[in-house]
């Protein structure tokens, strides 16, 4: 077997790239032509009736639907680990295929084999002629949830939170959705009416874990009026912010969600150092 340092000068140089690039953070593999032809093959079959052939949203069951397809060609992704305007990761793509979105009509594909989940991925990402420019955003970091999550100061005091950044402007006062704005909201980017979510019941659409929620709040939405806290979470003045005040927030939200009838506390998973959750890797098949 060949050295790294025996391989021709050009191929080195080649070769070192591409290592640099995969090391640099959201950044994600250069899929090779088998890939995308295999995710291609699996999109037409499976997602394409919604999605639509060229990746716009127009499937021929698109009109039936409450909330639209999502549009790929616009490079606008509601649910990303990465800071708001930016591409999502290969990792976030993947949760979504995975576990589906909550309260629309996009399923869970985890019967999917791994590697046709990854080759979906790939071509997703053909549809947005920028991506290769851009590039995925690097994943923000989400902290374990500390012990105070869901007592009763730190509830107190995300309520305190959810007035001070007017979040029941659009939310409401009690987070029934029912805020002054919510009935004045333009459409979203993909042209689906836009209604604040009543953190009351149903379930959160990217996933209602102590984390889910936290990424949500410093990431934002997307094409949506949600916007991100990142700049005023990560940035305490010890006064009216506070060291900690995401998860305070946090605490609020889930407790509006414990007093619905029924409810159960939520899960808390532990957490990588970053929001992006690891991805499988494909096992080759035996010859």
């Amino acid at each position: 077997m060949k050295s790294f340092e025996s391989i021709v000068p050009g191929r080195r140089v080649a070769l070192a790239l591409l290592l640099v690039l995969s090391l640099a953070p959201g950044a994600s593999a250069v899929a090779d032509p088998e890939t995308i032809a295999q995710g291609k093959r699996v999109y037409e079959t499976q997602c394409a009736g919604c999605h639509g052939e060229q990746g716009n949203g127009k499937g021929a069951a698109a009109d039936m639907l409450i909330v639209k397809p999502r549009d790929f060609t616009k490079g606008l992704y509601k649910f990303r680990s990465t800071p708001n305007g930016t591409l999502p990761t290969d990792a976030d793509l993947y949760r979504t295929i995975t576990k589906g979105v909550n309260r629309t009509s996009m399923p869970e594909w985890s019967l999917l084999p791994e590697r046709e989940r990854h080759a979906v991925v790939e071509y997703v990402k053909t549809f947005y002629p920028q991506w290769d420019e851009r590039g995925a955003g690097s994943p923000i970091t989400i902290p374990n949830p500390p012990a105070t999550l869901l007592a009763p100061e730190s509830v107190a005091r995300g309520r305190e939170l959810y007035e001070a950044l007017d979040c029941g402007r659009c939310h409401g006062p009690t987070g029934l959705g029912d805020g002054p704005s919510a009935k004045t909201l333009e459409p979203d980017a993909w042209g689906n009416p836009q209604k604040p979510f009543n953190f009351t019941k149903g379930a959160l659409k990217s996933g209602g874990a102590p984390q889910d929620v936290y990424r949500t709040f410093m990431t934002g939405l997307n094409g949506t009026a949600m916007p991100s806290y990142a700049d005023v979470f990560d940035e305490p003045d010890g006064e009216s912010i506070k060291p900690g005040d995401a998860w305070n927030l946090v605490s609020y939200i889930l407790s509006l969600r414990q007093k619905a009838p029924g409810a159960v506390p939520p899960a808390v998973r532990p957490v990588a150092a970053t929001a992006a959750e690891a991805v499988p890797q494909v096992k080759e098949q035996a010859p």
